[in-house]
């Protein structure tokens, strides 16, 4: 297989525009086939993108023997059926986040990649997250020993708007069954997927102790029903010691940073991670004088986020790198997320 590779759109919403719009900016990447659920959706993307090939059922797209990859843009309670049969296909796949709105989808994928160990499969959480300068540059400054061992997290973002705010054609997004969960579930698989990741992935969680809440404001003016939480916080504590609060809400009577605080036993780091935030770390030491440094992340030259992505999942098709997010890593990090919505599900390891 050589580029450029033929790629089929399955989900022509938001995001799925997004993506092809990412993936036109690459020549190894030709836009063969879009597919929604809309008639008026697919035709309007086909002709904006100039994709020729337009159709309702992703089947068609899975039985062109010319398409070597396809992307599932989907709602996300629909991504696991996609998924195994695009596998069953053969086709490679960039599934966008989150993974699944339930846990035991999340378990079908993750098994239908492990039969299919030939093929691409990457997921979108680490657009925002490890594709970024600013998470090389943390995790290049813990693996330099400046913080010592990084013994807790505090991570907190509260917006006083909901999704479909911005998203008025969201509507899905505002039931569990659908989307699986609200802002712990929209953007809690970025914020694991950062933090997790400057840490190589290697704590486990042990235990878990969490709360959240809705109804906090009325959406039947915008959605005529709406389960997700609203607003949440949890305690997570790991098999390697480390210990994190973690605090997300949307539609809440109030608001602050999407800031991050990172306590090491010789440092410690507070910074916003999203790429549009500020571009500066705050580096807090001690050398006989307690210190603080502003650090400057250098983003001469990184792409858009949505282009990033595009290009990591064209590099993997090129067997340059591997996915730098596996769906048996997202389906771990989703699953802390599930149990935080539902902590009474939790039992620690060996409980």
């Amino acid at each position: 297989m050589n580029p450029p590779y033929s790629l089929g759109i399955i989900g022509a919403g938001m995001y799925g525009k997004v993506l092809m719009r990412a993936f036109q900016t690459d020549p190894r990447a030709r836009l063969t086939w879009v597919c929604s659920a809309s008639q008026a959706t697919t035709q309007e993307a086909a002709k904006a993108f100039n994709v020729p090939h337009a159709t309702l059922d992703y089947r068609e797209i899975l039985a062109d023997p010319t398409v070597d990859a396809v992307v599932i843009a989907t709602p996300p309670y629909l991504h696991a059926r996609i998924l195994e049969d695009a596998l069953a296909a053969r086709k490679h796949v960039l599934v966008e986040k989150p993974l699944a709105a339930m846990p035991d989808d999340a378990s079908r994928m993750v098994a239908a990649v492990a039969s299919a160990p030939n093929l691409v499969v990457l997921e979108a959480s680490c657009r925002h997250t490890r594709l970024q300068p600013k998470f090389a540059f943390i995790r290049d400054l813990i693996r330099s020993g400046k913080l010592g061992t990084v013994y807790h997290i505090h991570h907190h973002h509260l917006v006083r708007t909901t999704f479909i705010e911005w998203n008025r054609n969201g509507a899905w997004a505002m039931d569990k069954k659908l989307a699986g969960g609200g802002p712990f579930i929209d953007w809690g698989v970025y914020d694991l997927s950062f933090h997790l990741g400057l840490l190589d992935d290697v704590p486990k969680l042990r235990s878990l102790r969490s709360f959240t809440t809705n109804g906090l404001r009325d959406m039947s003016r915008l959605t005529p029903f709406s389960d997700i939480e609203q607003h949440g916080a949890a305690w997570m504590e790991f098999d390697t010691g480390l210990t994190y609060y973690y605090e997300r809400g949307a539609g809440v009577h109030g608001e602050t940073a999407c800031e991050t605080r990172l306590y090491g036993t010789k440092g410690g780091l507070r910074f916003e991670y999203p790429s549009w935030n500020t571009r500066t770390v705050e580096f807090f030491h001690d050398d006989g004088e307690p210190r603080r440094e502003v650090l400057e992340v250098d983003v001469s030259g990184a792409p858009d986020d949505n282009v990033a992505l595009a290009q990591h999942f064209l590099d993997c098709l090129d067997r340059k790198v591997e996915p730098m997010m596996t769906v048996a890593r997202a389906a771990r990090h989703l699953d802390i997320l599930f149990r935080i919505l539902a902590p009474e599900n939790f039992h620690a390891p060996g409980a």
